[in-house]
């Protein structure tokens, strides 16, 4: 993929839209990839479950998601070029009866109350200027008792790249605190730090955080 600007590659992280979209899409499922892991590792999606992603960009970690027998996927995507390609990926695995990606924004998510039993967001809370308003659609879409994964940059190490100079940063004890203002209680905590090349093609010490909450 051909160096973007700071502010160019900011708005297609956010949207990845245009001739770059495609190869943006595959440099975050590169420099997602460990901490894609992680986060569904953690989310540990059980037979039979309705899994819900927000911005999985072309979808390709959804057959990881979808290793439980009988499980169901929805990736909420913003990008229509994210939605087409990962359509396509989805069809190419296999996967068009149990996994679909809808083009739509997490604060207002197309789907019904209550209809999800595990809800995953990585790299999004920085497109979300206030919180509540995505935790509140999601605490809507999830059932009681359902699980909610969000896997974040670390404010400090965000702040270290320049393409996140517009970014929402967000402290891991307000998005804890805005998670229980929205009705789910915090389980569990993960460090994820690894060194790796980021989406701006620099290597650097990477820091992330990953939340797994229950709905009330």
């Amino acid at each position: 993929m051909t160096m973007l600007d700071a502010s160019t590659l900011a708005a297609q992280l956010r949207r990845p839209h245009g001739e770059a979209a495609l190869a943006v899409g595959e440099s975050m499922n590169r420099s997602n990839d460990g901490l894609n892991r992680a986060a569904i590792s953690l989310l540990a999606v059980a037979p039979g479950e309705q899994v819900l992603e927000i911005g999985p960009g072309n979808a390709a970690f959804a057959p990881q998601l979808l290793q439980a027998p009988g499980s169901q996927y929805l990736g909420i995507e913003l990008s229509a070029a994210m939605v087409d390609a990962g359509t396509q990926r989805l069809a190419n695995a296999g996967l068009v009866d149990r996994a679909a990606m809808r083009l739509g924004d997490a604060h207002a998510l197309p789907v019904d109350a209550a209809c999800m039993d595990a809800a995953l967001a990585v790299n999004t809370l920085y497109f979300w200027p206030n919180l509540a308003p995505v935790l509140d659609e999601l605490a809507r879409a999830l059932r009681p008792g359902g699980r909610l994964c969000l896997a974040f940059g670390d404010a400090g190490f965000m702040r270290s790249l320049p393409f996140a100079a517009d970014f929402q940063l967000h402290d891991l004890d307000a998005v804890e605190l805005a998670l229980r203002a929205a009705g789910f209680d915090v389980s569990a905590w993960r460090s994820h730090r690894e060194s790796a090349i980021g989406n701006d093609g620099q290597s650097r010490e990477k820091h992330f955080h990953l939340l797994l909450a229950h709905r009330r």
